[in-house]
């Protein structure tokens, strides 16, 4: 299937010196804002809110390694490698001062960009994203995103093709949009075995100290933390023993939205992030 992206958007590739990079460019309606999204996902994955981002906004979105449309760099999936590519990106397509947006790995990738403290960095947005400490996984084993992560794995492990994945993943996964199904196998026979492996073993995100890195970002910092009791990562006791008191720092949780909070509850996520956009604009 195409990308779900409409018509306004471009569709690009670009060579960092060590992978081949996909992304779009949607119209130039304001300041970018770069979107990062989750494992398993791929760069039309935020469909559920691009137009009204694109509002006000020069939207640009791009497949991460191994995901997509971007190449697969077996061995090279850790979060200094994805914060190289994103790096690359804001400095070689993206203008100006930047907003980035990552969700789950993308946030986790994002922030490791973030704590390099780059220039054109102007605010940073994280939606529940992937933050713990290196070591033990410290995911409940028994979460519902566990659990599908390793439902998807062993479809693309036993080699099942999108006509096989679709209809088990619609059974599996019955309250998502009616698109999910076919683009989230579409997604799964694109992306690099490797990482959900490394994913659903709990190991390989590499990285620092989060509460480290979130205490040497500068700019304005949004973490969207989705309802642990609704499917989200983040206990409400790991995110404070993780987010410094940093007046830069906003935590906003999204009651009763799941992991995904952009494509299963854009109703509860855009008045939230729409008004902080706003005010990073005008700032």
């Amino acid at each position: 299937m195409p990308l779900m992206l409409n018509n306004n958007f471009s569709d690009h590739t670009i060579n960092t010196g060590e992978v081949e990079i996909g992304y779009s460019i949607g119209p130039d309606n304001g300041p970018d804002l770069l979107l990062l999204h989750g494992v398993t996902s791929r760069r039309d994955g935020f469909v559920q809110v691009i137009d009204a981002l694109s509002k006000h906004h020069r939207v640009i979105t791009m497949d991460q390694r191994g995901h997509g449309y971007s190449v697969h760099t077996p061995g090279a999936y850790a979060r200094a490698d994805h914060a190289r590519d994103i790096q690359h990106v804001m400095n070689n397509v993206c203008r100006g001062d930047i907003i980035v947006w990552g969700h789950s790995m993308g946030g986790g990738n994002s922030l490791a960009m973030a704590a390099e403290q780059p220039s054109n960095l102007k605010a940073l947005l994280l939606e529940d994203p992937a933050l713990f400490r290196p070591g033990p996984d410290q995911r409940p084993p028994d979460s519902p995103v566990v659990r599908g992560f390793q439902q998807q794995l062993s479809m693309m492990n036993n080699g099942l093709s999108i006509e096989e994945m679709t209809p088990k993943l619609r059974e599996d996964n019955p309250n998502q949009p009616d698109f999910f199904a076919a683009w989230k196998a579409e997604c799964l026979t694109q992306m690099d075995n490797e990482i959900l492996e490394n994913v659903v073993a709990g190991r390989g995100r590499g990285g620092d100290d989060p509460e480290e890195s979130l205490r040497r970002v500068q700019c304005p910092v949004l973490l969207l933390q989705a309802d642990p009791n609704a499917g989200g990562i983040l206990s409400d006791d790991h995110l404070a023993s993780i987010v410094p008191e940093r007046d830069n720092i906003t935590v906003k949780k999204i009651v009763g939205a799941g992991h995904n909070i952009n494509r299963e509850h854009s109703e509860l996520l855009l008045p939230v992030v729409l008004p902080w956009l706003d005010a990073i604009r005008a700032s």
